[in-house]
């Protein structure tokens, strides 16, 4: 059993906004951002006297924020409130200062609000939440490192979002093979694995990273278990290890099942006919054994829903 710790970096969201904007605020950080309405109206390739690209400059961050963000609303003010009912030395966030708060429009990971909370200026990055939209839980990034904190709230409604998948259901004999994480938000996490079945896989740590190692022809079943905040999601497996030739043989008749033998290894079914048309049934007649892309519980695959986390 192998254990690698995880600490996720990158986010989904781009920001769009480094400086400007003065925006006075009303009493109470939960009241809706307030802020000067530009004059002048931005336009992609319009050409402007020198004297005004203070104005267009203006206008342009303030239709970003229309387009990319929610600064106003009830959506926003109880995300703000769920976060001021935080302590504030988590938070960062002093309760008698006023705030410019923004949040995507689209959640992040589909789970997420991702909120940022800006100096009233918009030019120093306070503080930058995520809020789980079930309000099960409340992570802060630290952007200097990239480090997420949870600042309340239980991990067990995100680990149901979690996927655990493989990034190839063969394993090339004396090969490696990965099991792949995908977290809403990028959240860090906690990945152990245990081989099943050690006579035909072992698992090894190289260079930080958790591989599967094929020793031996035959199906691996290995065991994945993904831990964040006290809370731990599992998924079994299921590994073809193949040798050149098996892989030669599978690549050109794909459309068959593979066949597998008694006992561990592939059957005689590999030393088939080369011609179109079915390999022979296995001796005593029986089912078929699972083929590499199938058989037990895995996630999804790269390009049909599943998704590198970094």
């Amino acid at each position: 059993m192998k254990n690698w710790k995880m600490t996720a970096a990158g986010l989904l969201a781009v920001s769009f906004l480094t400086a400007g904007l003065a925006c006075p605020l009303p009493a109470g950080a939960a009241a809706v951002n307030q802020k000067q309405s530009a004059t002048t109206e931005y336009k992609e390739g319009s050409v402007i006297p020198a004297s005004k690209t203070e104005a267009m400059r203006l206008a342009a961050k303030e239709k970003a924020l229309s387009e990319y963000y929610i600064t106003s609303g009830s959506k926003l003010e109880k995300a703000i409130s769920r976060l001021e009912s935080l302590d504030p030395g988590k938070t960062g966030l002093d309760a008698g200062k006023h705030y410019f708060y923004r949040m995507d429009k689209a959640l992040t990971g589909n789970y997420f609000q991702h909120v940022k909370a800006f100096t009233r200026n918009l030019e120093t990055l306070v503080g930058e939440y995520f809020i789980a939209k079930d309000n099960s839980c409340v992570f802060r990034r630290f952007p200097e490192d990239g480090s997420f904190e949870m600042l309340d709230g239980t991990t067990e409604k995100l680990l149901k979002k979690v996927e655990i998948y493989r990034a190839s259901a063969i394993i090339p004999l004396k090969g490696k093979g990965k099991v792949l994480v995908r977290v809403p938000g990028n959240l860090p996490y906690d990945l152990t694995l245990t081989s099943l079945t050690e006579n035909i896989a072992t698992i090894n740590e190289e260079n930080g990273q958790l591989t599967i190692s094929g020793n031996a022809r035959g199906y691996a079943d290995v065991l994945a278990e993904v831990e964040i905040g006290g809370y731990v999601k599992t998924e079994k497996l299921r590994f073809a290890v193949m040798d050149d030739r098996d892989i030669s043989n599978y690549e050109a008749r794909q459309y068959y099942p593979v066949y597998v033998g008694m006992g561990w290894g592939w059957g005689w079914g590999w030393d088939g006919p080369h011609h179109p048309g079915p390999p022979p049934p296995r001796p005593g007649g029986g089912g078929h054994g699972p083929h590499p892309g199938g058989g037990g519980g895995h996630g999804p695959r790269p390009g049909g829903g599943g998704g590198p986390r970094r």
